[in-house]
């Protein structure tokens, strides 16, 4: 789990004095100490999808604050950097072809009624896969 890990990176980072790690590792253990400080918290919930579903938002949301800054022509290096280093942690992101395979692993048939259990094996065996892609291929398989 990434969590038992984020403090011995921040060590390493600081240690290396690698300023951008450092920022990036320190907000990543923001966001999961927000989380776990959030109303109606279940520890049972806090699992690795969890935490790369928080980080799947953050990454989002740097990258669109990226998109601004490249449209007020100001300089992105120092945000391109952070969000290279946050998208090490996350998980690779499967191809269409690897959904489509893992929508037929999952031994239920493509249709909407069986779409909850298929997103939940998918979402299983690919944290970071993208559920609207998961939805469209389900309805290209039908």
């Amino acid at each position: 789990m990434l969590r038992e890990n984020i403090n011995k990176e921040i060590a390493d980072a600081m240690k290396s004095k690698d300023a951008n790690r450092l920022y990036v590792l320190k907000m990543i253990k923001a966001k999961f100490l927000e989380y776990k400080t959030s109303k109606g918290f279940k520890k049972s919930d806090f699992n690795d999808a969890k935490e790369i579903s928080i980080l799947m938002k953050m990454e989002k949301s740097w990258q669109d604050e990226r998109d601004m800054f490249i449209k007020a022509n100001r300089d992105v290096t120092e945000l391109t950097e952070r969000l290279n280093i946050l998208q090490s942690f996350l998980p690779k992101v499967p191809s269409q072809d690897e959904l489509k395979q893992a929508i037929i692993d999952s031994g239920y048939e493509p249709k909407p009624q069986n779409m909850k259990h298929i997103m939940g094996y998918v979402k299983d065996k690919y944290p970071a896969a993208d559920g609207s892609k998961v939805i469209e291929i389900i309805r290209q398989m039908k």
